[in-house]
């Protein structure tokens, strides 16, 4: 993580505390480190690291010429950290209360085969460095961490895009996006041990991997587009 904040940034963040925004933020860091299962029990350094982080790159996006494209990319990077991360880590119980429970592309049953598919992650294969024994459950451990702290910043970004007015009325882009991540890593840790695909064919896995350059191009409508198969074409 990049440390703690400098004086200006930590004035600017000050200044704005009391907007809608600055409300909204200061609610969801609370909810995600001190009342999210996993989030609220890590280290105290890691944890204002992780904050600290975090407005920062809010101060970016505020500072930036073209703060929709930047929030876009941050958005679409947290999405695939935390699908590769999900998949891994996924039980049938919580699937079963996720908005993507009715998707049959989605197994919710990769963490029987974590210590297989570990050695084609690498943070998962710098994890076991050094260490004689590590448990199942210490990577799956790792991994739901991993996936809650990509949720925490996904999340945060997304009320920064409301504030953008970059929401879609009909059906926003945010969650079918989320699923086609989740699709597209589950059909790659399947292709890596050997187990069978869940997709119809190699076009279905190129055409969800596509979704992640309709959203980082700024189109106005990702869902939309991706849906309809065009060109990415920039904002």
């Amino acid at each position: 993580m990049t440390g703690e904040l400098n004086e200006e940034q930590s004035e600017i963040i000050k200044n704005w505390q009391e907007s809608f925004l600055g409300k909204a933020l200061a609610q969801h860091v609370r909810e995600y480190f001190f009342e999210h299962e996993i989030l609220k029990s890590i280290p105290d350094e890691l944890r204002q690291n992780l904050i600290d982080d975090f407005y920062k790159k809010i101060f970016e996006l505020s500072k930036s010429d073209e703060p929709l494209l930047m929030l876009r990319g941050l958005i679409a990077s947290y999405v695939h950290s935390y699908a590769i991360f999900q998949v891994l880590c996924l039980t049938e119980k919580q699937k079963e209360t996720s908005f993507f429970r009715d998707s049959s592309r989605i197994s919710a049953g990769l963490y029987r085969q974590i210590k297989s598919l570990s050695q084609y992650n690498g943070e998962l294969r710098a994890l076991s460095q050094g260490i004689d024994v590590l448990s199942n459950e210490d990577v799956l451990t790792f991994c739901r961490t991993k996936a809650a702290i990509s949720m925490f910043y996904m999340n945060g970004m997304n009320i920064v895009r409301y504030e953008l007015k970059d929401m879609v009325k009909e059906r926003d882009w945010l969650r079918p996006f989320i699923e086609s991540m989740l699709i597209w890593e589950e059909d790659k840790c399947r292709e890596s041990i050997g187990l069978p695909s869940l997709l119809m064919d190699k076009d279905e896995a190129h055409k969800h991997s596509t979704f992640l350059q309709f959203v980082t191009s700024g189109s106005a409508d990702p869902y939309v587009a991706w849906e309809a198969g065009g060109e990415v074409r920039d904002r």
